[in-house]
């Protein structure tokens, strides 16, 4: 489900998806001519500005991921539709094509960074709206096709606070109104290990007492190579056996869960001197070969490690720093674990 504090890393795919659109509008804009288009140059710098924005965004979210949050998405909502509308005026009739932008920018938004971003989005789209129809002298003569995409907008934007909202009302439904046969909304169906509501709310919790930990992420290798070879029922028995691997291997003081798909969330207390001969205790009781329903497999692991205060002081930075350690662990053939100041050096 998305969670109301989604992780760096969603902001990011999102932040890469809109620079490879934006990439590929600027290359189009090459091929229109100055006598199709005669402001056609005004659009290629509006297009060149916005790419160097937007790389610079995408660096900031990842040097420093837990500040102005809000601010930068609630901005880049606002710039983005602001030059849509820009570009719609520029292009006049030919800006009909881009209308659909609105409907994508409003449900992106919303899905990527949270269900009041909605609100943003839509009150953003509707300055827009207004200043084409009083600014362009095209589209104040054609205003009934820019409300007939402002309705589309605002419809589909009440479907989506629906459906966010219904997930969230699924997931935050008190427990008494949960019938006994089915299984607790805090624990994953795997080993019974806590899901990543919990874990938020564990970190959280250890973060406060401001004492020492380690945060570790952990990631099933070739997992999808499983799934596809032999099917997402051989893949969940996987998951399972994985659980069960790694729930044997930690002690009474460490927090287990899984964050989603083929990832697992680790939080330990332990003193720094024994992480190592823990890392390799996890490895070796995890790693290797793994038979369900005849068929053979082996299960690889890649764990990425970051160290609380050292790596950082917030949720968001450690998850960054750890996440990033994974996947340098994955990158790495002659290693199952990096720790995030190993990968900074």
């Amino acid at each position: 489900m998305q969670t109301q504090n989604i992780y760096y890393h969603e902001e990011r795919v999102y932040a890469g998806t809109r620079l490879i659109i934006l990439f590929i509008l600027t290359l189009s804009s090459v091929v229109i001519s100055i006598d199709m288009v005669p402001k056609i140059l005004l659009v290629r710098l509006v297009l060149g500005g916005l790419i160097l924005l937007s790389m610079l965004h995408y660096a900031f979210i990842g040097y420093r991921p837990d500040t102005l949050v809000a601010l930068r998405k609630n901005v880049l909502i606002f710039l983005d539709l602001l030059t849509l509308t820009l570009l719609i005026s520029i292009f006049e009739k030919y800006g009909l094509f881009f209308f659909s932008f609105y409907v994508l920018i409003v449900m992106q938004s919303s899905l990527y960074f949270g269900k009041k971003y909605i609100y943003t989005s839509i009150a953003s789209a509707a300055v827009s709206w207004v200043l084409l129809s009083i600014y362009s002298p095209y589209w104040h003569a054609h205003y009934d096709i820019i409300i007939a995409f402002a309705i589309t907008t605002f419809l589909v934007s009440l479907f989506s606070l629906r459906f966010i909202g219904g997930v969230h009302e699924t997931h935050d439904e008190p427990a008494e109104t949960v019938p006994a046969t089915k299984p607790n909304v805090k624990h994953e169906l795997l080993a019974g290990i806590a899901n990543r509501t919990v874990y938020k709310e564990v970190i959280q919790d250890t973060l406060k007492k401001k004492e020492t930990f380690n945060l570790l992420f952990i990631g099933l290798d070739n997992f999808q190579v499983i799934t596809d070879k032999y099917g997402q029922q051989i893949g969940d028995s996987v998951l399972e056996e994985v659980a069960k691997r790694l729930k044997k291997s930690i002690d009474e003081d460490d927090f287990l869960a899984r964050l989603g798909s083929n990832e697992f969330v680790i939080i330990s207390k332990r003193q720094r001197v024994f992480l190592r001969k823990f890392l390799k205790k996890l490895e070796d009781n995890t790693i290797g070969a793994c038979h369900i329903d005849g068929i053979s497999t082996r299960i690889e692991l890649n764990i990425g490690v970051s160290l609380y205060p050292e790596n950082g002081q917030t949720e968001m930075i450690l998850s960054k720093c750890a996440d990033d350690a994974m996947h340098a662990a994955k990158e790495n053939p002659n290693a199952y674990h990096m720790f995030y100041g190993g990968i900074k050096s």
